[in-house]
């Protein structure tokens, strides 16, 4: 993976940045290199894409305000294919191309949730840790904020291995 995909999976979870990792290496063997472009993100980043469409410009993104979404807990990143055969690597934003079905399948294969399967609101970049939760509740919230990130991960998933 590259520079920017590795510093955004060092802030995730070891368990999910592995099966990132495994996940781009599949996609690799098929042509298709992807980029991690979100990762970890604060309640006030989560806050200003739940806004969006709402009380902000631009299109509804997500159903999750601050507290309700995984990336908050390093549980949760989002994965873009680049176009093929560029010769630098460029996003390939059309969730229609057959690369981002690759993604969701090679994904889906590591034991990660991936957010193509929602029906409301299809978030095709987005993979999350299986077997946890759709969504943080009220408990992992109050642990998140008596903790931090490192000790929710020791309580939360820990627990799990």
């Amino acid at each position: 993976m590259d520079v920017t995909s590795e510093s955004r999976l060092f802030q995730v979870h070891l368990r999910l940045a592995g099966a990132v990792r495994a996940m781009a290496g599949s996609l690799i063997e098929q042509g298709i290199e992807i980029r991690v472009v979100q990762g970890l993100r604060t309640v006030a980043e989560q806050n200003a894409l739940y806004a969006q469409g709402r009380t902000a410009a631009g299109k509804i993104v997500t159903n999750a305000p601050g507290g309700h979404s995984w990336h908050e807990f390093g549980l949760a990143v989002d994965c873009v294919p680049g176009i093929r055969g560029a010769a630098k690597w460029t996003p390939n934003w059309d969730p229609k191309h057959p690369d981002y079905a690759a993604m969701a399948a090679c994904g889906e294969a590591q034991g990660l949730v991936s957010g193509s399967r929602w029906t409301h609101i299809p978030d095709w970049p987005h993979f999350q840790l299986g077997g946890i939760p759709v969504s943080p509740d009220d408990a992992a919230r109050e642990l998140l904020a008596a903790e931090g990130v490192n000790g929710f991960w020791l309580v939360y998933l820990d627990p799990l291995s």
